[in-house]
């Protein structure tokens, strides 16, 4: 597992000796709250989760928060799923008929989307913003960057999700753990994430 230069900072940085000398008496205790160095640490710190099943990676953005009584909670957020099977891409949801102003999404991940158009004449590649209702009527927003175009339609790369990203990120696990219901069955993953 490789760390990036952030997560390596925070780790030492949790782990730093004090000054204070260790006595061998030294007992192990508990506190309720949370020491202000380790606090701001941990407000500042952006985690993320992995778990694996099958050949899907889920990462699980971790953001933690302290109360005012120091007691950290920690909340989960819809995971992107990657397929690692092949060349590793986000997992792309392909049975979906979408339909919005001059086009419909054949399919999409949370990293690009394919556009199909409803009329042949119709052209696409001038495109830079989509704006869709998901079926569960969650509204989203992204800036696209045309990747390939051919008569069937065009595929973007999304360069931006300017509303609705996590709607999406859950969206999209939702639809997955529907499809792959048999790699989430008992309670080995995740039931629900809120």
């Amino acid at each position: 597992m490789d760390f990036s230069a952030e997560e390596l900072n925070f780790i030492s940085d949790l782990f730093k000796p004090e000054d204070q000398e260790v006595k061998p008496n030294h007992k192990l205790t508990l506190q309720s709250s949370v020491p202000a160095g380790i606090a701001h640490l941990l407000s500042n710190a952006s985690l993320t989760l992995l778990a694996k099943v099958a050949h899907y990676q889920l990462w699980f953005p971790l953001d933690l928060k302290i109360d005012p009584s120091g007691v950290i909670n920690p909340t989960l957020s819809a995971p992107e799923v990657i397929d690692t099977k092949g060349t590793q891409r986000s997992w792309r949801w392909s049975q979906l008929n979408i339909k919005s102003e001059g086009f419909y999404i054949e399919s999409i991940s949370s990293t690009g989307i394919f556009l199909k158009p409803l009329k042949d004449n119709s052209r696409l590649g001038n495109m830079k913003n989509v704006q869709f209702t998901l079926p569960n009527e969650e509204c989203i927003s992204i800036d696209i960057e045309p990747i390939r175009q051919n008569k069937s339609g065009m595929a973007a790369k999304i360069t931006r999700i300017i509303t609705g990203k996590e709607q999406l990120r859950t969206y999209l696990f939702e639809e997955h753990k529907r499809q792959y219901s048999a790699l989430y069955e008992n309670g080995q993953l995740v039931n629900e994430i809120r």
